[in-house]
């Protein structure tokens, strides 16, 4: 089943909690509070309190689900913010995965150090670790940043795609269920459609949102899915 909901995340997500909703997985990568590096069209990445922004997002997440795989980097702008999170649900905390870029962003500043990785932070409050389905599995992915895609003028922060794919063949079975709340063109949702996981989207940009649209509805023509558009 594909559910897709056009507006604020925390308000569908309070509904879906309101509905006694439950997935397996939460899936997400949220704004990084960036302020001048990304460039979003139709989203403005900025946020005056951003970690009760995050953390109201990581609170109803861990309601819902039973892994909560947040991807987020630490920038100069939010790595207070970042480190508070990490400190807020250390007990909660059962994984941290490192994604290493192989083309990070250079940096204009030669005595800077160059901000070449992102945090996957697995929370649970049931289960003590994050169980992986196939063996081998490491604590750190290396792939290149997704900056080469049909969307980069309006949405510079697109997934990779192996990203995705990574998260679905390693954690995930056919027949989970994943919620992604920050859905920007899709991604997650595609590969959840390829390899048989219901996938649950929300976006708040209507111009993101109709992208992934488009996209999850070609994905789904090739699959058993039923799509249902949410509000």
């Amino acid at each position: 089943m594909i559910n897709l909901y056009n507006g604020d995340c925390l308000e569908v997500m309070d509904m879906l909690i309101e509905n006694k909703k439950h997935y397996d997985f939460t899936f997400t990568s949220p704004p990084y509070n960036r302020i001048r590096n990304d460039v979003y069209k139709h989203y403005d990445d900025t946020k005056e309190d951003y970690f009760s922004f995050i953390d109201g997002v990581i609170k109803r997440a861990l309601k819902i689900s039973t892994y909560v795989f947040f991807n987020i980097q630490q920038t100069y702008f939010n790595r207070k913010d970042v480190h508070k999170i990490i400190g807020k649900y250390s007990d909660k905390l059962v994984q941290n995965i490192i994604w290493a870029k192989t083309n990070p962003q250079p940096n204009p500043n030669v005595h800077s150090v160059i901000n070449s990785y992102e945090y996957i932070l697995v929370f649970s409050k049931d289960e003590p670790n994050a169980r992986a389905k196939i063996m081998g599995i490491k604590n750190i992915i290396e792939s290149s940043v997704f900056s080469r895609n049909k969307y980069s003028k309006i949405h510079s922060a697109v997934m990779n795609p192996t990203i995705a794919k990574w998260f679905v063949d390693s954690f995930t079975e056919e027949g989970d269920s994943v919620l992604d709340c920050f859905m920007d063109v899709g991604t997650t949702g595609i590969e959840c459609v390829k390899n048989d996981r219901d996938f649950v989207g929300i976006e708040l940009s209507k111009e993101y949102f109709d992208i992934s649209y488009g996209r999850i509805i070609d994905a789904t023509r090739q699959s058993k899915f039923n799509f249902k558009e949410g509000r």
